[in-house]
C-alpha cells in the first residue's frame, strides 16, 4: 500500500493541477475565456464515455499496472505537448489526455482491495489522497503560474505524471482468481447491469453523482459570490482549500467508526448534511465567516468519498470492481461538467446567492433520490 499511495498520490496531484494550469496557459496564449473553457471541456467530456469501456478492459487485463502507468505517461506526453503547442492545439492535447481520465480515480481505487491488508484503513487513506490532492494541486498550479509561468506549471504536471507512472510500474498486484472471460461487450453490459440492479450501490451512486453535479454549479457561482463580499474572486480557491481541509479533518476523525454503518446510508446522510450547511453560505456577510462555513461544510461532506468507495467494494464482485469504479468516476465527471455549464447559464439571470441555494437543494435532492433508489428489490450479495 505504501507504493500504491505514492503512485496514486502523484497521479491525482497531477490531475488536480490540470484544471488550473491549462486554463491559465490558454488565457496567457490567447486571452480567450472561450478557449480556456473549451480546453477544460476537452479534458473532462471524453471520460464520460470512456469510463465503462476502460473499466471493463481493466478488469480483464492481466496487466492492470501497465495500463494505469500508460495513463500517466499519456498525460505526461500531452502536458509536454501543451507546453510547446500553439493555443488552438491545446484543445486537442487536452482531449487525448482526458480519454483515460477515469483511470486516475476509479482505476487506481479498484486496486485497493487487491493490495490492502486492512481494507477499511486503506480505503480511508485512499480518500485522504483525493482530498489532499484537491487542496495541493490547484494551489501548486496557481503558485507556479504566478511565480514562473503557466507553461512551467504544465511542465510540472508532466513531471508528476511521469513520476506517478514510474511509481505505478513498481506495484505488484495479485491477479484476479481464474474465472470466465466473456467478450468485452458482454463484460461492459454485465458491469452496467450490476451497477443499475444492485440497490445500495445504485443509491450511493445516484446520491454522489447528483450531489457532485450540483457542485459543478457552485464552482461557477463561488468566484462571483466571493467578489460580492469585497475580495478578489480568485480567493474562491482559498474557500475550496478550507473546505477540503475540513473534509480531511472529518475523515481522520471518523474513519474508525465508518465501518460500523452501511456505506450507502453514510452517503445519504452526509450529502444531506452538506446541503444543509451550504444553505448557510449566503448569510455570510464577510469573507472570514464564509471560510468558517466552508470548513463546516467540509466536515459535513468529508465521509462521502470514503463511503462511496466502500459501497463499490462491498457490493461489487472483484472481477467487476474496475468497471464499476471507473463508471462511477465517469458519471461524476460528466455530472460536474453539466453542472458547471448550467451554473454559468443560470448566472446570466440569477444571483450567485440563488445559485448557491440551488446547489444546496441539489444535495438534498441527491440524498433523497439515493435513499429512494436504494430500496431493495431483491436480495443483495455482499462481497467480503
Amino acid at each position: 500500500m505504501g507504493r500504491y499511495l505514492w503512485a496514486a498520490g502523484l497521479a491525482r496531484l497531477a490531475d488536480e493541477m490540470v484544471a488550473v494550469a491549462v486554463v491559465l496557459l490558454a488565457l496567457s496564449r490567447s486571452g480567450s475565456t472561450v478557449l480556456s473553457g473549451a480546453v477544460i471541456a476537452a479534458y473532462t467530456v471524453p471520460s464520460i464515455l470512456s469510463g465503462p469501456l476502460l473499466g471493463a478492459w481493466l478488469d480483464r487485463t492481466g496487466r492492470p499496472v501497465a495500463a494505469l502507468a500508460a495513463n500517466q505517461f499519456a498525460l505526461g506526453a500531452m502536458a509536454v505537448a501543451m507546453v510547446f503547442a500553439p493555443a488552438p492545439w491545446l484543445v486537442a492535447a487536452a482531449f487525448v489526455a482526458g480519454i483515460t481520465l477515469p483511470m486516475t480515480s476509479g482505476g487506481f481505487t479498484s486496486l485497493v482491495p487487491r493490495l490492502a491488508g486492512d481494507l477499511n484503513r486503506a480505503t480511508s487513506q485512499d480518500a485522504l489522497l483525493f482530498n489532499g490532492a484537491a487542496v495541493a494541486g490547484p494551489g501548486l498550479a496557481g503558485v507556479l503560474s504566478t511565480a514562473a509561468s503557466p507553461a512551467v506549471a504544465v511542465a510540472v504536471v508532466a513531471a508528476l505524471a511521469l513520476a506517478g507512472g514510474l511509481c505505478t510500474l513498481t506495484l505488484r498486484v495479485p491477479p484476479h482468481p481464474p474465472g470466465e472471460h466473456p467478450s468485452l461487450r458482454a463484460a461492459i453490459k454485465r458491469g452496467l447491469r450490476h451497477l443499475v440492479t444492485t440497490p445500495p450501490l445504485r443509491g450511493a451512486t445516484v446520491a454522489s453523482v447528483v450531489g457532485y453535479g450540483s457542485v459543478g454549479m457552485l464552482a461557477t457561482a463561488l468566484p462571483l459570490h466571493v467578489a460580492g463580499l469585497g475580495v478578489d474572486g480568485d480567493q474562491a480557491g482559498v474557500v475550496w482549500a478550507v473546505f477540503e481541509v475540513g473534509a480531511i479533518g472529518c475523515i481522520l476523525a471518523v474513519r474508525r467508526w465508518l465501518p460500523r454503518w452501511r456505506p450507502e446510508r453514510v452517503v445519504f446522510t452526509t450529502v444531506a448534511l452538506y446541503g444543509v450547511t451550504l444553505a448557510l453560505w449566503p448569510i455570510a456577510q464577510h469573507f472570514p465567516v464564509l471560510l468558517v462555513l466552508a470548513l463546516v461544510s467540509g466536515l459535513a461532506q468529508g465521509p462521502v468519498l470514503t463511503a462511496t468507495i466502500t459501497a463499490r467494494q462491498r457490493y461489487t464482485p472483484g472481477p467487476l470492481l474496475g468497471q464499476v469504479s471507473t463508471t462511477g468516476a465517469s458519471l461524476k465527471i460528466g455530472a460536474y461538467a453539466v453542472g458547471a455549464a448550467g451554473g454559468g447559464a443560470l448566472l446570466i439571470a440569477w444571483s450567485s446567492t440563488s445559485v448557491i441555494l440551488l446547489v444546496a437543494a441539489g444535495q438534498l435532492v441527491g440524498a433523497s433520490l439515493g435513499a429512494v433508489t436504494a430500496r431493495p428489490t431483491r436480495t443483495v450479495q455482499v462481497t467480503p
